[in-house]
């Protein structure tokens, strides 16, 4: 696995950009995810994948060669709010989301791109031709409510109506048609991975201290949830993320630890 910072323009629209290679015969796990994806496979064209509620594993068959943009969870947000509206656990072709011109357009800069950074800058430069439809007054105004809203969600679940000044029900109204998860959804899948990049980044499974201090009742209580969204145990995502391993995708965090490749 390669991965980049993205380019300055998509700071904070992007967490990386990565390159993976699968050998015929491996698997790649992903859990439950608080974010979204825009990928380009050879013979698979532009798809993008929107954030899942649920763990998923992919057999590789024949060997794989990927790459893509990992997407933060208002900008998977702002792309539906653009094309189908809220969903989750779905991919879909890049032309549904940024139309048919754009993804042709896409479709004849990879065509051209020599190398793996011409085409992630490829990539990026699709993404911010989409993100930037419209008056920039209304969009940037969209991101930030849309930012606000997952941060609040995502680290006080159905209690951060107070700070945005929602009520319950229009907390979760809201965040069902923008982000087409619960508050409560949207906070344990955000809770579960920020216990595991912070132990991805110690090189050290979370303690009971750890798991209290991000919200859980107990280390039981953080093992049901992992189970939960994941279908693992803590040990075994933190031993299989790494670039050979099965739970690659995790990998991610120690690298952005790291920096940019």
């Amino acid at each position: 696995m390669q991965l980049w910072l993205p380019r300055t323009e998509l700071r904070g629209a992007v967490e990386c950009a990565i390159v993976v290679e699968r050998a015929a015969g491996t698997v790649s796990r992903f859990p439950a995810m608080p974010r979204a994806m825009l990928t380009f496979a050879p013979g698979a064209g532009v798809s993008f994948h929107a954030m899942s509620t649920r763990a998923a594993t992919h057999a590789h068959a024949q060997p794989l060669r990927a790459l893509g943009l990992v997407l933060l969870p208002a900008t998977a947000a702002r792309l539906l709010g653009m094309s189908s509206g809220a969903l989750v656990d779905a991919t879909l072709p890049w032309a549904a989301m940024a139309g048919p011109a754009e993804a042709a357009r896409l479709d004849d800069a990879l065509h051209q791109a020599g190398s793996d950074p011409a085409r992630l800058a490829a990539l990026q430069s699709s993404l911010q031709r989409v993100l930037a439809r419209g008056p920039e007054r209304v969009q940037r105004s969209r991101a930030e409510g849309l930012q606000r809203l997952c941060v609040a969600v995502g680290r006080d679940g159905a209690q951060a109506g107070a700070g945005l000044g929602l009520g319950e029900r229009q907390l979760e109204r809201r965040c069902r048609a923008q982000l087409g998860l619960t508050p409560k959804q949207m906070q344990r899948i955000t809770r579960l991975h920020g216990v595991l990049a912070d132990a991805l980044r110690c090189r050290r499974p979370p303690d009971a201290d750890a798991a209290v201090a991000a919200g859980y009742y107990d280390q039981s209580h953080l093992a049901r949830d992992a189970r939960l969204l994941t279908g693992s145990t803590v040990h075994e995502l933190l031993r299989e993320a790494h670039a050979d391993g099965a739970w690659w995708p995790l990998h991610t965090q120690r690298l952005l630890a790291r920096g940019s490749g």
